[in-house]
């Protein structure tokens, strides 16, 4: 029963990204990224799947606020692989303070801290609709080479992050502390990687 109600989630979430696509690549088309109100309908139809699925909900919630926010605070494409690597750079220290070396751990571990780097990637990206490809595949490096992680590792850590709720419980705090980072310099530490490790897995 939990493998039907995975494999719906997995579906709903797959066909909700394809629209959003489509919609993303339509709207880019037919006039510049400036208002909020072009992601509505798409915010109904994502706040209405997938009810059952508690954690794909509420990070599908996450990502859809930081679009809004994201639509007033605008820079560079460029600078956003930047301000990746910054940002993973000081929770990988935040982690290594705790006694924890990510490079060293466990495939389980890397893949949480996967979800996590991915979902601050796609939060600092969101308004960039031209250049988020490139941005997300520079985060995509900037991840194998924080975690030291192959590539078909990597491609089955991020196919697999719909299919658990402490994945997507990683990614939706790499999102929301991203977006806190981008705004203040500084992540709550309830937001902080080695919180959403700590939360999701037995150290």
């Amino acid at each position: 029963m939990t493998g039907l109600i995975v494999s719906g989630v997995e579906i709903s979430l797959a066909v909700l990204l394809a629209l959003m696509a489509y919609r993303m690549y339509t709207l880019a088309r037919l006039r510049p990224f400036r208002s909020t109100s072009a992601f509505t309908p798409a915010s109904v139809e994502l706040a209405s799947a997938g009810a059952s699925f508690p954690a794909a909900e509420a990070t599908r919630d996450a990502y859809q606020r930081v679009a809004v926010g994201q639509t007033r605070n605008r820079v560079r494409a460029n600078d956003l692989v930047t301000q990746l690597h910054i940002f993973s750079s000081i929770q990988l220290t935040d982690v290594r303070h705790h006694g924890l070396t990510l490079r060293d751990a466990a495939p389980t571990l890397k893949s949480l801290a996967v979800a996590y780097f991915y979902g601050a990637a796609c939060g600092l990206a969101f308004g960039h609709v031209k250049e988020r490809e490139k941005i997300l595949e520079a985060a995509i490096k900037v991840i194998q080479h924080a975690l030291d992680i192959g590539d078909i590792v990597i491609e089955q850590m991020l196919s697999d992050l719909t299919t658990s709720s402490s994945l997507l419980h990683c990614y939706r705090n790499g999102l929301e502390g991203a977006e806190h980072w981008q705004e203040r310099r500084f992540v709550p530490e309830t937001q902080s990687l080695y919180a959403s490790l700590t939360a999701n897995a037995l150290l």
